[in-house]
């Protein structure tokens, strides 16, 4: 079986010839308009994607942004309720960024920036904290 058999069923339709004449379809302007920049020949080199035919661009209208700005990398430190640890932990057990990993309360991704223990309802069960930052209305508790 030759090469050539195996392509038989494939059809390519031949692409549209631009600036062959007026009969051919794509003649005289050949698809461009009638005159104007982006008519011109090498014209799709010469205009950027931001050029705005001579008007002033946006950039340059808008007033300029000053200052340092950090959006990605803000360390937050993460809250966890009360309602989560009369949930996940039992009497005397210590509550620390390891055994929230464990309990899988948060990520090790998420313990890197500090957590801290926020009162939402009253604590039922009695834990102790280690390494873990807690609210003033925790410590007065």
């Amino acid at each position: 079986m030759a090469v050539t058999h195996l392509f038989t069923n494939f059809r390519h339709k031949q692409g549209k010839r631009a600036g062959r004449g007026i009969a051919a379809n794509l003649g005289k302007t050949a698809g461009r308009g009638t005159k104007g920049q982006k008519a011109r020949a090498g014209s799709g080199r010469k205009i950027s994607a931001w050029f705005e035919g001579g008007q002033t661009p946006l950039f340059r209208k808008l007033a300029k942004s000053r200052g340092f700005k950090t959006y990605g990398n803000v360390s937050k430190v993460l809250a966890i309720s009360t309602d989560l640890l009369n949930h996940h932990y039992k009497d005397d057990e210590v509550v620390s960024t390891e055994t929230l990993v464990e309990k899988k309360i948060i990520r090790r991704s998420q313990a890197k920036n500090g957590v801290k223990i926020v009162l939402r309802s009253p604590l039922k069960v009695k834990i102790t904290y280690s390494g873990v930052a807690t609210s003033k209305s925790l410590t007065n508790e």
